[in-house]
């Protein structure tokens, strides 16, 4: 009888034992993005200046059953302490036993959060057959990426954009794709004015070719330093446009670049145009480097640039190899955007609408329900309504800098570089000030012929006179020495270690313009055609050819010219000329890295091609 009474008693212990055990099942999560132990958001741009921000949460779970039998996620609730923000979710995961399944947002689930942003989530997990739900509470904040500036550059440069273009984009649109970690990605395309409005589609042309819209060529580059990882860069261009070749990889031609924690992938672009320097598994790639043109390759319907990061330091047994790691966001910096439907009343003055600066930021949300597509300007300066320039002389330096002296006399500059065989463009953003009618560079200095006659050297502290005046200009790259053509058409040249200009022996000789490598000048004579120092004097080239401009390849030593039919001639050793084929006109030109760059009869710099040439996108202020 005492057996019973003390089984009695004890039973419902036992019972409420076994039930208090069934309340929540044995499992643990891991949510992405998750860092230092706080779930992370993007802030988003607001869409115009005196807007406010806003803030994308998207999560991933990866969830291990630890208990002998599978457990189902029926159901999530997420919500905000201190707000009255509360979401549902209807997951329905199954989780084997010993086992781990993921879940992820849809984008349709991303949560968009006003400002001020709150400090924690709180997500409760309810399984099937369980009275009471998972209950775990995180610190949220914003996120920063794994760079000194805790943001990444923007993947595009103000010189090649055409006037009224600006890059394009949507944040918290993007398909979730494997365990989510697109989320956070961006499809973008490039948007110009049309007449009466805005589309990514060129005046004149329907959509049916790659080539009829304006983002399709445009270069790319690096958002943040780093190794590439994987590459591609052999899928042929999708065609008809809307189509997709099957043989082709997802992302199509693309870099996979790691900083270490970060990989930033970036896909579509065209086949053969992927910086060869940086073609080998572990090659190092700097923030800004050029890395492809943007092209319409892989799983794409229309030229566009996807480009998304997720964290390289994932565990594979939790996360998917198939997307390399959990879902990271991309915030930018050195950029500003504008909702399109704000910058239309602002049409020829953009550059007096409301823009909003990205500093740390992703592209204003353009999820439901305003769906807003917004417009970038792809640098930290202040935009502006960008012109195509006008030149009446340019100069490249060896490193690439583009040097011009306007319809107007003023010289121009840009923090841009060009660099062979890539067909980038240049931003005329910076003016050292002074007019001039012609300019030369060396590595290091700029020449200039001032609107007086007398030729200028640049310096730290601005442009100082030397005591030649001159009607022609040049530099040797290997000496750093000016060289001119006088008013008297006498040859000179300026030492800079000496400050001093001498007359070219024999004294007497005189030419029309000039162009010198190795220490070694070359003239054209006042009878048009060719001739070079030999040590003593100036001797006539075998060729009969007549020019009115001369440049020489200084690693080569092959000569370039602007013939008497403004033809672009060339010869290696001056005993025949060849025109190059292409129909190209020019009105003077010069030479860098062995290719010749042309100011065409428009005023415009244009770059020889294999046949003919293209234009260089010079645009400025």
């Amino acid at each position: 009888m005492m057996k019973l009474r003390t089984l009695l008693l004890l039973l419902p212990c036992l019972l409420w034992g076994q039930l208090a055990h069934a309340q929540t099942p044995d499992v643990t999560t891991y949510y992405e993005p998750m860092e230092g132990g706080a779930i992370r958001y993007l802030t988003m741009a607001s869409p115009s200046l005196g807007g406010s921000a806003s803030h994308q949460v998207s999560l991933a779970l990866a969830l291990r059953n630890n208990e002998a039998t599978s457990v189902t996620l029926s159901q999530i609730l997420i919500d905000f302490p201190g707000t009255t923000v509360l979401t549902g979710m209807t997951p329905n995961v199954v989780v084997p036993p010993n086992a781990v399944r993921n879940w992820s947002f849809s984008a349709a689930q991303n949560i968009i959060l006003p400002s001020p942003a709150p400090t924690s989530i709180r997500m409760r997990l309810f399984f099937t057959g369980y009275a009471n739900p998972l209950m775990e509470t995180f610190t949220l904040a914003a996120y920063q990426a794994p760079t000194p500036s805790g943001s990444n550059r923007f993947w595009g440069r103000v010189g090649d954009l055409r006037p009224h273009e600006y890059w394009q984009g949507m944040g918290a649109v993007h398909g979730a794709s494997v365990q989510g970690c697109q989320l956070f990605a961006y499809d973008v395309g490039v948007y110009g004015w049309t007449g009466s409005g805005w589309s990514d589609v060129l005046p004149g042309t329907d959509g049916s070719q790659n080539e009829h819209y304006r983002q399709w060529g445009k270069p790319i580059y690096a958002v943040t330093g780093g190794t590439v990882t994987d590459f591609v860069n052999t899928d042929a261009t999708n065609f008809p446009v809307g189509s997709v070749n099957p043989a082709s990889h997802g992302g199509g031609n693309s870099f996979t670049i790691d900083n270490g924690t970060y990989l930033v992938g970036y896909s579509h672009m065209q086949a053969g145009s992927l910086n060869p320097s940086l073609l080998t598994v572990g090659a190092v790639v700097h923030e800004g480097d050029f890395l492809g043109l943007l092209g319409n390759s892989g799983n794409s319907s229309k030229p566009h640039l996807h480009i998304g990061a997720v964290a390289s330091d994932a565990s594979p047994t939790l996360w998917s190899p198939q997307c390399g790691g959990p879902l990271r966001p991309l915030p930018l910096d050195s950029a500003y955007a504008i909702d399109e439907t704000v910058l239309t009343p602002w049409f020829g003055l953009e550059q007096l609408a409301p823009w909003s600066p990205m500093n740390g930021v992703g592209i204003p949300s353009g999820a439901a329900p305003n769906h807003i597509n917004s417009l970038l300007w792809p640098a930290a300066s202040a935009p502006v309504v960008l012109n195509n320039s006008v030149v009446n002389d340019f100069a490249l330096g060896s490193n690439g800098q583009l040097w011009t002296v306007g319809s107007t006399g003023t010289v121009l500059t840009t923090h841009d570089r060009l660099s062979v065989p890539f067909n980038t463009g240049v931003y005329l953003d910076v003016n050292p000030g002074g007019t001039a009618k012609a300019i030369a560079v060396t590595a290091t200095t700029p020449y200039v012929i001032g609107t007086n006659d007398f030729v200028y050297r640049g310096t730290s502290s601005g442009w100082v006179q030397t005591s030649q005046s001159a009607k022609r200009l040049t530099v040797d790259e290997s000496t750093g020495k000016a060289w001119v053509i006088g008013l008297d058409d006498k040859v000179y040249s300026f030492n800079p270690a000496t400050l001093a200009w001498s007359a070219q022996t024999p004294t007497s000789s005189t030419g029309k313009d000039i162009a010198v490598a190795q220490g070694v000048p070359y003239i054209i004579g006042m009878d048009d055609r060719v001739w070079k120092h030999n040590g003593s004097s100036f001797v006539q080239l075998p060729a009969t050819t007549t020019l009115k401009r001369l440049a020489v390849d200084g690693a080569t030593g092959k000569l370039w010219g602007i013939g008497a039919n403004d033809g672009l001639w060339s010869s290696t050793g001056g005993s025949t000329w060849t025109e190059h084929p292409g129909g190209i006109r020019a009105l003077d030109l010069t030479v860098f890295q062995g290719i010749p760059y042309v100011r065409g009869l428009d005023n415009g710099v244009w770059k020889k091609e294999a046949f003919g040439s293209s234009r260089v996108n010079v645009v400025q202020p």
